[in-house]
């Protein structure tokens, strides 16, 4: 009765999270059971990627794909059917489950663990250890430290990309005379909001970007770890910073109000209309691939490095220049099978994740990953970023808060939607605060 209770709770999530299962293997070996982030756009990359491995051990792989992960992940742990691996895209579930005991380290697997200290950078270990304990291994990361921009629209306005927070806030006010002037239409900035629960995120990583450079990774680490609260006066002046921009109807194309109700995958569309409504766009690496997709309304065969291209977020405190934050996909096992073993040292070794990389859309944080296995020089740009040890480093902020707090529909974002939509900032971030437990 339990077991069929529990497999109609899951099948009343899957089907109300819309969730994608695919059973990629055949029934000639054992298959693994994994959980993950990647939905129909990453499917065939991620099926390229497991195929060598399949081949070789004759094993398969049940995946099921959702955005909802952590729900549905919870929800199995909860009734004691978690699959074989997960693969999440919040690092506060992570350290929520190895607390509790419900991951399987990764010293569990012979040589897995030997494997990944000896492939991945000593900061990234550590952000997948509880305890000292490896328990998690970075798959797939995006970098937050991007602003887009068209290089021929700057170059035929004479403007230079910025490289620090005043410089970009005086090339805003030059845009915005020269709009004033019949110079040209555009505004400094386009921003977009709307992602279902997701909404808010792209202003969270406007937030965390600033704080990292402009109070640098201790305040960054005491604020994610709740060691000062989130509305610490410093916090505070963070957000005023992202609110220069983003609240100055006079920079922004639409003001808020277009922002909150446009697709964040199409927030660099005004960038290449014709003639442009916009000059610049804040979002993580993972923007190049809706640049490149004519299906959501962008020019086709738009070049990269050539006719789209990013700056690095500015400097806001000389101290802290280079500070960048990014996401990643963080893969922990729940068994120390031998197929679960065997399927996460593939996927943690740099032959499967070049599979991925060169397909595009994918940087590794593998060392063993050869710059030259990236596509275009605006990926390798990307990866060099993250695989640079003179820049400072740090994992998305709203994704190691708290469940509740971080995360889709949490109170970070739901707060970004607030101040954007004209709220009290004071009441916001106490807000915030208030959801943390």
């Amino acid at each position: 009765m339990r077991k069929t209770l529990l497999i109609a709770a899951i099948a009343a999530v899957t089907a109300a999270l819309g969730i994608m299962a695919l059973a990629c293997g055949d029934d000639d070996g054992t298959s693994v059971v994994v959980l993950g982030i990647w939905g129909e756009e990453e499917i065939d990359d991620f099926n390229a990627m497991v195929d060598p491995w399949k081949s070789d051990t004759g094993n398969g792989v049940d995946f099921t794909g959702t955005r909802d992960v952590n729900a549905v992940l919870t929800t199995r742990v909860e009734g004691g059917d978690p699959p074989d691996v997960a693969i999440v895209a919040n690092s506060g579930i992570f350290f929520d489950l190895a607390r509790a005991g419900e991951l399987t380290s990764l010293s569990s697997c012979p040589g897995l663990e030997d494997q990944v200290r000896a492939s991945y950078p000593e900061s990234l270990l550590g952000a997948g250890s509880v305890d000292g304990t490896l328990f998690g291994i970075f798959m797939k990361a995006g970098n937050k430290g991007t602003i887009w921009y068209s290089p021929p629209t700057f170059q035929e306005f004479a403007y230079e990309t910025p490289g620090t927070w005043d410089e970009m806030i005086a090339l805003s006010d030059q845009i915005t005379a020269d709009r004033d002037a019949g110079t040209h239409d555009a505004f400094a900035w386009s921003d977009a909001e709307e992602i279902g629960g997701g909404s808010g995120f792209p202003g969270s990583d406007w937030v965390q970007q600033i704080v990292l450079n402009q109070w640098g990774p201790d305040v960054y680490d005491q604020w994610v770890a709740h060691e000062i609260p989130y509305n610490d006066d410093r916090i505070k002046q963070s957000w005023e910073f992202f609110g220069d921009i983003l609240l100055n109807p006079d920079y922004v194309l639409g003001g808020a109000d277009r922002a909150l109700a446009t697709t964040f995958s199409e927030g660099s569309l005004p960038l290449f209309s014709d003639p442009p409504q916009a000059f610049m766009h804040y979002l993580g690496s993972f923007n190049s691939g809706f640049i490149t997709d004519p299906s959501l309304g962008f020019p086709e065969g738009l070049a990269p490095g050539e006719d789209f291209d990013f700056f690095p977020f500015p400097t806001i405190d000389p101290a802290f220049a280079g500070g960048i934050t990014f996401d990643g996909n963080i893969l922990m096992i729940f068994n120390a099978d031998e197929t679960t073993c065997a399927f996460a040292e593939w996927m943690a070794s740099g032959e499967a994740q070049r599979i991925w990389v060169e397909r595009g859309g994918f940087v590794s944080l593998n060392t063993d990953v050869p710059l030259d296995s990236y596509p275009t020089d605006l990926d390798r740009r990307v990866a060099e970023q993250l695989s640079d040890p003179e820049r400072i480093f740090r994992f998305d902020a709203d994704d190691g808060m708290p469940a509740g707090v971080g995360g889709d529909n949490g109170a970070v974002f739901t707060g970004v939607l607030q101040y954007l939509g004209g709220g009290n900032l004071d009441e916001i971030l106490q807000s915030i605060e208030d959801t943390f437990p």
